[in-house]
């Protein structure tokens, strides 16, 4: 497992969605994974089972499946700069769909059992009178408002989707 392996599976989501927002013009949201003996699993996310649950459902799979590195696409919002203490609280009452200064995106994530997470997006950049189009990808850490050498955390219902091994046997 390394941070290369994980790189490429980002890219090829990356080019995958590319592709697919230009033929549908949306992201549904998938799931790519690969186990310890190497085999792969695109897992639709079952949304409608409603967040919680689906979230849990995917963890059951990747233990019982044994997986150690997925990357996980869908469509999301974002703020392209770090959230100001002040207004914190009114985001996580009202989510960021409802800030102002929101952007759209597809969001790209990875996570490998050696190796750590890895977020990247591309904004969906929908012109007036056009047809909707993907920007460039980005990963989170290379975004000009994280300071150089910053260590990112994420945390969230779709984070830390791996079956923590050794702790448990």
């Amino acid at each position: 497992m390394s941070e290369r392996e994980l790189r490429k599976m980002i890219d090829l989501a990356s080019d995958f969605c590319e592709r697919t927002f230009d033929v549908k013009g949306e992201i549904a949201p998938t799931w790519h994974a690969i186990t310890a003996t190497g085999d792969r699993i695109i897992e639709p996310h079952p949304m409608f089972f409603g967040k919680d649950l689906a979230a849990a459902l995917i963890r059951a799979l990747f233990d019982l499946r044994d997986v150690v590195r997925y990357v996980y696409v869908g469509e999301a919002w974002t703020l392209n700069r770090i959230i100001r203490p002040e207004e914190q609280e009114e985001i996580f009452r009202k989510g960021i769909s409802e800030h102002p200064d929101r952007v759209e995106v597809v969001q790209i994530q990875g996570e490998d059992s050696q190796y750590g997470q890895i977020m990247a997006a591309r904004n969906i950049i929908r012109p007036e009178g056009r047809k909707p189009y993907l920007g460039p990808l980005q990963f989170v850490n290379d975004l000009p408002f994280i300071p150089q050498g910053a260590a990112v955390q994420s945390t969230g219902r779709l984070v830390g989707m791996l079956p923590v091994r050794g702790t448990r046997q």
